[in-house]
């Protein structure tokens, strides 16, 4: 079974739980032989409309990097990243020194993450523009720029519309030969065009055919851009998995989950009814597949609390871990 499915990875949210906890899974993902583990970046919560909405309300979420660097010090062997880091609100040279300090402490082990960014709420309440996307693009694409370079011991002096560097240099060098730099995203005329230019690891989205469709897309901006398509290394973002003897009870207990998340309850049902990791082990080792089939070298899953172990055991038996 596991020759067909994609890695899994797990992308560990930072909202509505607390450090212990964070703590405690980290360790059970990496014990459990999962290929990756990821922080996301928010400040505020992001699941559900009311909490993506402009006036959204206050909830309570751990920062990204720091849950990271945390997520270092209790793991010896997975792969580690956030998943994204925010162009909006992360300075760019500031974030390379941060990822290059994660990888030190987790001996070679750091992704770095980079994103347009997306949160009304996230923005506004610590004082950053949020721009419109055409511009966000233009950001994330002057950051991704001097995030390959600083990355690959470049001597970097740029004075871009959003990056201004003088002679930066990023020193130490990170342990690892070459940090990759994941960019996430999944549009089709400027966010796959930037992957193609600077991206070791592409995380997209939607269901298989979308995400097949966009992935062929990817390898067509690497042929205008004249990059090898293979050097880029394909992942899909998914929702939140839940795996029980009966589909009805995958949902349910999904559901639970993001109520206390701060989504009603028919938002929750809705939600957990729309993911296509929710049934029995069966069901969703075969929508894991079309993803492979797709091209999709590794699904990395939302990871919200109240943490599901059950579904942590079975999603570890599917890629053949001895659980």
């Amino acid at each position: 079974m596991s020759a067909v499915l994609p890695a899994i990875g797990l992308q560990v949210w930072g909202q509505f739980t607390d450090w212990p906890a964070l703590a405690a899974t980290a360790r059970r993902v990496e014990e459990l032989g999962f290929s990756s583990l990821y922080s996301n970046d928010h400040l505020f919560p992001a699941a559900g409309a009311d909490y993506q909405a402009e006036d959204a309300p206050p909830g309570p979420f751990l920062e990204g990097w720091i849950t990271l660097a945390g997520f270092a010090m209790v793991t010896s062997r997975i792969e580690l990243g956030v998943l994204v880091s925010s162009a909006g609100y992360r300075n760019v040279g500031l974030l390379v020194k941060q990822a290059t300090a994660v990888d030190h402490l987790s001996g070679g082990r750091a992704v770095l993450g980079l994103g347009a960014g997306w949160h009304p709420r996230d923005h506004a309440a610590f004082g950053f523009d949020l721009p419109t996307i055409r511009e966000r693009l233009d950001r994330l694409e002057e950051q991704a720029a001097a995030a390959r370079a600083l990355l690959a011991g470049e001597t970097v002096t740029t004075d871009g519309r959003y990056v201004q560097l003088d002679r930066a240099v990023n020193l130490p060098a990170p342990v690892r030969d070459r940090v990759p730099l994941l960019i996430g995203g999944s549009g089709e005329k400027r966010t796959l065009r930037i992957v193609a230019r600077y991206a070791d690891v592409w995380n997209g989205e939607g269901d298989a055919e979308t995400w097949g469709r966009k992935n062929r897309i990817l390898d067509e901006h690497c042929a205008v851009v004249g990059r090898d398509p293979g050097a880029i290394r394909r992942t899909v973002g998914l929702p939140p998995a839940s795996i029980r003897p009966t589909r009805a009870a995958a949902v349910e207990a999904l559901a639970e989950r993001y109520r206390a998340n701060g989504l009603d309850a028919d938002e929750a049902r809705a939600s957990a009814e729309g993911s296509p990791l929710v049934g029995t082990a069966d069901e969703v080792a075969g929508a894991l597949r079309a993803y492979a089939a797709a091209g999709a070298a590794e699904a990395i899953i939302d990871w919200p609390a109240p943490f599901d172990d059950e579904t942590l055991v079975a999603l570890a038996r599917l890629t053949g871990a001895p659980v």
